[in-house]
């Protein structure tokens, strides 16, 4: 895993805000990844990032208290009567190791258009 600071593996990355996290591995003899882009137009953005070393790749834009282990902070939202909440990501899958650079290409690519 690295995301979009430079960040390697599940303890730098887990619970840390960044605009995209890249995940690679092999399956089936085959080097695969998957990168999860955080719109800035989304909701707390730059979000934070459930990413665990056994597969669990999420964006938790909500686990403030859990990322921190602070019990003062809360990381809970409630949608204001006849209001909204967006999340907007985008979800890249590739064959083949992705420098970070093309990563970060394709995230400013993503980005530009929100």
């Amino acid at each position: 895993m690295i995301n979009s600071k430079g960040a390697e593996g599940e303890k730098a990355i887990w619970g840390k805000p960044a605009d995209w996290v890249d995940y690679e591995g092999v399956i089936s003899g085959k080097s695969v990844g998957i990168a999860v882009f955080d719109s800035p137009s989304s909701f707390r953005h730059p979000t934070t990032w459930h990413a665990r070393a056994y597969g669990l790749f999420a964006a938790n834009p909500f686990g403030i208290r859990e990322f921190t282990r602070d019990p003062a902070k809360d990381g809970s939202w409630t949608v204001p009567e006849g209001k909204s909440v967006t999340f907007r990501y985008r979800v890249l899958i590739h064959e083949g190791e992705f420098a970070p650079a093309a990563i970060s290409a394709a995230y400013n690519k993503y980005a530009a258009q929100q």
